[in-house]
């Protein structure tokens, strides 16, 4: 009697999934961007980024995933910033990406390319923000 083979499951994990979708779309919205189709820049770049966001969402509290979890984070902010016409709530939210990344355990290395992408949020949309609460 010949056994029959087991149905054939993917082998990629949900993580890897998000992350080749949001990729992808990003790849999609560089060349729109490139072509200066602003609208679908925007579209796919927004879509990448809930892509990019889920799956590092699914690491959050995953510290021992490291560098992963932080990687995931620090390129989700960056599609924001990829954005051709942000908001300020795209900004406020790759913030909140930046900090997920920095409250785990980066390497330092990650550490430094976050705090730079943080810096980069500033200079784009913090700069007419010039609020210091800790001298008020």
């Amino acid at each position: 009697m010949i056994a029959a083979e087991p149905p054939k499951t993917s082998t990629i994990n949900p993580i890897d999934e998000l992350h080749n979708k949001a990729m992808h779309l990003a790849d999609e919205a560089f060349y729109a961007k490139k072509k200066e189709d602003l609208e679908t820049a925007q579209t796919k770049y927004k879509a990448a980024f809930e892509y990019e966001k889920a799956a590092a969402m699914l690491l959050i509290n995953s510290y021992e995933t490291e560098p992963s979890r932080s990687v995931l984070f620090r390129s989700a902010a960056c599609l924001l910033l990829n954005l051709p016409k942000p908001k300020p709530s795209d900004y406020r939210e790759a913030e909140r990406m930046i900090a997920f990344g920095l409250s785990g355990y980066p390497p330092a290395e990650i550490a430094v390319e976050l705090r730079e992408v943080f810096e980069e949020v500033r200079e784009k949309w913090g700069n007419d923000l010039e609020v210091n609460a800790c001298t008020k």
